[in-house]
């Protein structure tokens, strides 16, 4: 399935998305048989590294329940302390 932002812009696996309420989730490819989809985590990932339940996401909301026309495609928000990182 292909999805598109507010602005037209195709959402392909590894972007970030910026949705309306300000929150910014990457976007998975997943593959469930002959399907294949995009979504964003549904897991906790702090959760999971803490007790060693692998690799994350586990569990992922695929793209086609959001209204994606308030959603953007954007550049990944980092911390204040990855920011010092860059240069």
């Amino acid at each position: 399935m292909r999805y598109q932002d507010k602005h037209g812009n195709e959402i392909t696996e590894g972007m970030y998305l910026r949705f309306e309420d300000g929150s910014v989730e990457q976007v998975y490819a997943w593959q469930t048989g002959d399907e294949s989809d995009l979504g964003i985590n549904a897991s906790n990932e702090a959760y999971l590294q803490a007790h060693g339940l692998g690799e994350f996401p586990q569990e992922l909301y695929p793209l086609s329940e959001f209204d994606l026309s308030e959603v953007e495609v954007c550049e990944p928000e980092m911390e204040p302390w990855q920011l010092g990182m860059m240069g």
